[in-house]
């Protein structure tokens, strides 16, 4: 039994990944922007609540504090928050672009700071999530790719930094999943057809899938594996699509 906190609790993946974790017999804290929004999953699954936003580097470690005290460690941590930005450089405002940095980069960077510092004696597992477009590109991604090609250095170098420490760093990399924050893009069915036509095994992610992936690389199972990107993503961001 171990003790997690999942960042961005209440979306699709998160919460996905809390009833995952916790039904495997973990422990595991949450954090939301809205408490009230979390709270259909706390009365589901027993998990803690912890309210705490992206560009709140204070309340993301009162989060990872918390879950440590409660529990007496901390076995991982994983960052679910994030979001999408589908415009070209020339439209993209600097308020967009800067949102976008803070919401998927340097939220990676203030969890992984703050587990970082909980698991330096007892070591354990960090898990952010990247992206398929960071390595792959594609047109109108420019914010959203920089974002988690910077998640992707940020992961190995914290690998690099944490490996004697016992702390695994890896990464998730999606393709196109079907979520809250996707739903404008395969709701519409000539988006989700060509979506679907991009990627070779024809057709979108499911929320579960990204949060199996990420729970095997949180708990010990996985315990001879740092310092990894691993796309989930249909086989978009390695092989050919013959449709």
């Amino acid at each position: 039994m171990g003790a997690y906190v999942v960042l961005g609790g209440t979306g699709a993946v998160g919460s996905a990944l809390t009833e995952r974790l916790i039904g495997s017999g973990n422990h595991v804290t949450i954090s939301a922007r809205d408490s009230e929004k979390a709270r259909p999953l706390q009365e589901r699954t027993g998990c803690d609540v912890c309210q705490a936003t992206a560009d709140d580097s204070a309340s993301i470690a009162e989060a990872v504090g918390f879950a440590r005290e409660k529990h007496g460690r901390l076995d991982g941590a994983a960052n679910c928050i994030g979001s999408i930005l589908l415009k070209p450089a020339h439209l993209t405002t600097d308020d967009q672009w800067h949102e976008t940095l803070m919401t998927n980069l340097s939220s990676s960077f203030f969890l992984s700071r703050a587990a970082a510092k909980a698991m330096r004696e007892s070591g354990g597992s960090i898990v952010l999530v990247s992206s398929v477009a960071a390595r792959y590109g594609m047109a109108n991604h420019e914010a959203i790719a920089a974002a988690k090609a910077g998640v992707e250095g940020l992961t190995v170098s914290l690998a690099a930094t944490y490996a004697n420490r016992g702390i695994r760093v890896n990464a998730v990399a999606p393709g196109l999943v079907k979520s809250e924050m996707t739903r404008s893009l395969w709701e519409s069915a000539p988006i989700a057809q060509a979506s679907e036509k991009m990627h070779p095994l024809g057709r979108l992610g499911e929320p579960a899938e990204v949060a199996a992936l990420m729970a095997w690389l949180l708990e010990p199972a996985s315990g001879w594996l740092t310092g990894q990107v691993i796309g989930i993503d249909g086989g978009l961001g390695s092989i050919a699509s013959r449709r």
